[in-house]
């Protein structure tokens, strides 16, 4: 349907433009005019008390075939049509600037909790589709978590039979059917983790990796000297009102340099062990550019080339992904009218959800194997899920390789 460089292409971009934002602390690069005005770009980031990203392809439905038939993988209409119309957007507001917020308890433990886990700060998180109509809304206000979906939306912007696709919903509660119809339901998020909805922010949820201050100190320092000597600036002029700004690398090298840098830390983190000791084989051995928008001095988008990845991608055929950020935006309301979920109902909705992620072996009417007390010890070792979790998932149907399935693609 979609290329792989194109899919992986969308973390690329994104976190370009989080390298780039580091040199807000590398001093060196205000010998450059460019990279100085990048570097104080990214000063004001936190400074507000909110903030908002959206993440877009910037191309028509015709540009994106056209890629596809320039790579060789040609992309139908009904998907074309899609990947034009979708986005993400991401918001998070504040009653003080985002900068100031203290991690909360528990972050960073590989469990997945977003900054929004600190109730203090709301948030929320929206795939919409033709015309901006809302796919799917997460929101979380003050320690609740809100959230609903348009299934038939979703269906239609595919090109697929709306009817049919509702269908699918029928065998749930009637409070998460409507949900998936358009209506906001509403559960308190310690509700959530004691489900194991949070991927292990719960009970018995893996401590926060720690860091030696010295290795912390080692890695700030290589990471000011990577993006001061791997990263290049240009300044474009304007373009729409805005400042336009290159920023090229080497992407082969800077994927090493970083390897490198973090390799020492994989000790405190085990995740960081299952990184490469060197740049994948897919990633391109030349420079890879991505351009920053400023306006008045702050950062307002991001675009970045997925024609760049292949070198199948001959002149004309650009498929540009687009960041665009926005300031002191209005901050996350909790919606009006939203339906309280049961603990039951959302017990049932992540079996389901477990099952179908599994590949739908065992299934929640199936009996599995009960696990041993050594299997259950090889699941949670990574922290992606603690102990009652799986037992949840075990009692629901799923077997050993299941849940081992399910942990991987959570951690």
């Amino acid at each position: 349907m979609i290329r792989r460089s194109a899919r992986t292409a969308l973390a690329t971009a994104a976190c370009g433009a989080v390298l780039a934002g580091g040199l807000a602390a590398c001093g060196t690069v205000q010998q450059l005019n460019a990279a100085d005005k990048v570097s104080k770009a990214f000063e004001t980031f936190g400074s507000g008390k909110s903030f908002s990203a959206k993440l877009s392809v910037d191309a028509t439905p015709a540009q994106i075939q056209a890629f596809g038939t320039a790579t060789g993988e040609e992309i139908d209409k009904d998907s074309a049509a899609a990947l034009s119309a979708v986005s993400l957007s991401i918001a998070f507001s504040a009653d003080k600037p985002l900068k100031d917020i203290q991690p909360a308890k528990g972050a960073g433990s590989g469990n997945g909790t977003a900054p929004a886990a600190d109730p203090s700060v709301s948030a929320s998180y929206t795939l919409t589709g033709k015309g901006g109509a809302p796919l799917l809304e997460l929101r979380q206000v003050g320690g609740k978590a809100y959230a609903r979906g348009d299934l038939a939306g979703f269906a239609k912007l595919v090109g697929e039979n709306a009817a049919e696709v509702e269908s699918l919903a029928e065998g749930l509660p009637a409070v998460l059917g409507n949900a998936l119809k358009g209506q906001w339901v509403g559960f308190d998020t310690k509700t959530l983790e004691s489900t194991g909805g949070t991927g292990g922010a719960g009970k018995g949820a893996t401590p926060a990796p720690t860091l030696d201050p010295k290795a912390a100190e080692n890695l700030n320092a290589s990471l000011k000297g990577i993006l001061t000597h791997d990263l290049s600036f240009e300044d474009k002029g304007k373009q729409d009102g805005k400042d336009r700004i290159t920023v090229t690398a080497p992407a082969r090298k800077l994927t090493d340099d970083l390897l490198k840098a973090v390799e020492p830390l994989a000790k405190d983190i085990p995740n960081l062990a299952k990184l490469p000791k060197s740049a994948p084989a897919k990633v391109p051995d030349r420079p890879l550019a991505l351009d920053l928008y400023l306006d008045g001095g702050a950062l307002s988008a991001v675009t970045f080339d997925l024609a760049q990845l292949t070198e199948k991608a001959a002149p004309g055929t650009p498929l540009p992904l687009r960041i665009a950020f926005g300031h002191d935006t209005p901050a996350v309301q909790a919606p009006a009218g939203a339906t309280e979920l049961r603990t039951e109902d959302i017990s049932g909705l992540f079996g389901e959800l477990a099952a179908a992620g599994a590949g739908g072996a065992g299934g929640a009417d199936a009996p599995a194997a009960p696990l041993t007390d050594a299997q259950i010890k090889e699941l949670t070792r990574d922290g992606a899920m603690n102990e009652e979790q799986v037992r949840l998932y075990n009692s629901l149907g799923l077997g050993y390789q299941d849940i081992k399935d399910l942990a991987d693609l959570k951690a």
